[in-house]
């Protein structure tokens, strides 16, 4: 027993108090980021955002480029004319729209229509389209293909490589190349249009 005035020994309690209110404020936070779309993971970002390949590579910027234009992931659904095998994800001559996505993210869901739509409107020696996923269960991504109808190449990213390389830490992230492989920025659309005047500029300029 203390007397008054006297500084409290720290309990039990008093730890598991303290441990249960940093739990809750982490949980918090991780709630609100993922308010505005599919959290998804941690890729260190700074590295990332450089867009300069370190791996597979001597380190030369050239040598660089060729990796990541040469960054080829299995393909995750192999059915209706689909590849069977790695696909390329970024090859030079044409203009690339890499989609992160995950069959959870309900705003990946929303935007398969107007990528299903995109597919259409462009042929593919003009807009290469590859969509990328972190899940391995390959049988539930070829179900959401399926009843999605959707008709370009689905990869599985199971080592984040390309996750990593580009800093998609959330789902659906939609990403730009120009035909020489440069970055074009990000497509913040979930519709036809949207994703249309990104991608229209682009190929008008070959």
């Amino acid at each position: 027993m203390t007397r008054p005035g006297s500084e409290r020994p720290e309990t039990v309690t008093d730890t598991v108090v303290t441990d249960r209110r940093r739990l809750l404020a982490t949980v918090g936070a991780g709630v609100t980021t993922a308010v505005a779309g599919c959290s998804g993971v941690s890729t260190g970002g700074e590295a990332a955002a450089t867009d300069r390949a370190v791996d597979d590579t001597d380190g030369s910027p050239t040598a660089a480029t060729a990796a990541q234009s040469s960054l080829a992931l299995p393909s995750a659904v192999t059915t209706g004319g689909l590849p069977d095998g790695d696909v390329t994800l970024r090859p030079t001559g044409s203009v690339t729209l890499l989609n992160f996505f995950a069959t959870w993210c309900a705003p990946c869901k929303k935007e398969m229509p107007a990528l299903r739509k995109l597919r259409e409107a462009y042929d593919e020696s003009e807009l290469h389209m590859v969509s990328v996923t972190p899940q391995v269960e390959t049988e539930v991504v070829a179900s959401f293909w399926a009843k999605h109808d959707a008709t370009w190449p689905a990869v599985t990213d199971s080592s984040l490589r390309a996750s990593q390389r580009w800093d998609a830490t959330s789902y659906p992230t939609n990403l730009l190349f120009d035909r020489d492989g440069a970055p074009a920025g990000d497509v913040d659309a979930r519709t036809f249009g949207g994703f249309e005047s990104a991608v229209a500029p682009l190929i008008e300029e070959a």
